[in-house]
């Protein structure tokens, strides 16, 4: 360590093993070069006085859409990730249902090297899984792991592309099969698209296609299609051996079969989006397609919380799915006819803290679940997710008495809106540090385009 390091933060408490702790954090050549808590520090080209403010890693996004190539009218990589760093978040994960779809190793070293001209923060990118012959090349390009969707919009075809589409268990057994012998995981959005399909038709029939009939049609009688696509995952990360990742658990049942499949050994792990918990039925009722599938009853959201609480959750991700307001507007008279999804990273952790505040949520489940087990899952722990010395330079800076009103006004999202935009909120991030850069400070981002480092994949990796 030199004698003058590049920034140094005093005054303020730091999140360390969970716990938070008085101390002084230096910072050089993008890394933590020190943590100090008998107040002893070097001197430093800057000083940023922490006082009444609490350091925690930098969030890390696992499951986010920037729409790039093909649809920045929505999102590319220069705004997403600018929504990022707006929201504490300094790492993101890219998902391959891009205009064209990341199914060839060309195809994902041109978005690799392209969207790295515009990424404020850090990124990995996974490859489409529909391509067998070319996942191997993808994996050697840097993918950090293998995205597989078990469903497909049966009218729109988008976001889930059929040609993405991996439906037979044949070819889904193949494919986590052939990510374990890479060295890398499966992120697998569960399915049962026969029912989905089915049930989708017979209102498609009745006439009867509005945000609530697609959400009862995509989830099934008591989520069956969740539960039945979850078992199949289970048993086969079980029989296969492979890293299965099962993303957007929005059940108790479901992470409890997840719970108990990873406690006897099998290599499984849990994603929740928070939207889940966060968007119920009255914002359904108020947003309609703005919100859909985003509508479960208030009983079940803080039953997803409780579980939250129990340490059932892997990981907090947030599917930022940025769409137009105007794409999503004839949602309200046919839900199918539209790509669902909503944007998210300006304003989910500022709601999150919100829970933090009102003493629902712990912070040390926040910073679990949305730093320290997404490091590990990205085999990235603990170069990232952590506050020690040698690790990246990653802090969100929250300050627990930062209160207001969320507006879309101040998002940075391509599209301009949020779901949560007229919530109230107690607790914000309010500087976010990426690599040692300043990357926004008091809502305002700041930074160079293309500053962002890509994060290759790595072996044996585990949660």
């Amino acid at each position: 360590m030199s004698k003058v390091v590049d920034l140094l933060l005093v005054g303020g408490s730091v999140y360390s093993n969970g716990n938070l702790v008085e101390a002084s954090v230096g910072i050089e050549d993008g890394s933590i070069a020190f943590l100090s808590a008998e107040g002893w520090a070097p001197a430093a080209r800057r000083t940023l006085d922490m006082r009444g403010k609490i350091l925690v890693p930098g969030f890390i996004d696992t499951h986010v859409h920037f729409r790039d190539p093909g649809l920045t009218y929505k999102e590319d990589f220069w705004t997403g990730t600018q929504a990022a760093a707006a929201g504490g978040v300094t790492t993101v994960v890219d998902m391959p249902n891009n205009k064209p779809a990341l199914l060839t190793r060309d195809r994902f070293r041109a978005k690799r090297d392209s969207v790295g001209e515009r990424a404020l923060v850090d990124y990995a990118l996974y490859a489409g899984a529909t391509n067998l012959a070319e996942i191997p090349g993808m994996v050697e390009e840097g993918a950090i792991g293998v995205k597989i969707f078990m469903v497909a919009d049966p009218k729109s075809h988008y976001p889930h592309d059929p040609e993405l589409f991996t439906g037979d268990a044949g070819e889904l057994y193949d494919t986590l099969r052939l990510a374990r012998d890479l060295g890398v995981y499966c992120a697998v959005h569960p399915q049962n698209q026969q029912l989905f399909t089915h049930e989708s038709r017979k209102r498609w029939a009745a006439g009867t296609t509005g945000p609530r009939d697609f959400l009862e049609a995509y989830f099934g009688e008591n989520f069956v299609g969740d539960h039945t696509a979850i078992s199949t995952l289970i048993e086969m990360s079980r029989a296969s051996s492979a890293r299965t990742h099962i993303l957007h658990v929005r059940t108790e049942r479901s992470l409890r079969m997840i719970q108990e499949a990873a406690g006897e050994g099998v290599p499984v792990s849990s994603e929740v989006n928070p939207k889940y918990m966060l968007l119920g039925e009255e914002d359904m009722a108020r947003l309609g397609p703005l919100s859909t599938p985003y509508g479960l009853p208030l009983a079940h959201r803080d039953a997803l919380l409780d579980c939250l609480g129990r340490g059932l959750v892997t990981v907090l991700a947030t599917d930022h799915a940025p769409h137009t307001r105007e794409e999503l507007e004839p949602g309200w008279q046919d839900a199918w006819s539209i790509p669902f999804g909503n944007p998210q990273l300006d304003h989910v952790s500022a709601v999150m803290l919100t829970l933090v505040s009102q003493g629902r949520l712990t912070l040390k489940t926040l910073v679990d679940t949305m730093s320290v087990n997404p490091a590990r899952l990205l085999g990235l722990h603990p170069r990232k997710g952590v506050l020690q010395p040698g690790a990246d330079a990653d802090i969100a800076v929250i300050d627990m008495a930062r209160a207001g009103v969320l507006t879309d006004e101040e998002c940075y999202t391509k599209v301009k809106w949020s779901p949560y935009s007229g919530r109230a909120y107690s607790g914000r991030v309010v500087m976010t540090i990426c690599g040692g850069r300043i990357v926004m400070q008091d809502g305002v981002v700041s930074g160079e385009p293309g500053a962002g480092r890509f994060l290759r994949n790595t072996v044996a990796a585990t949660v």
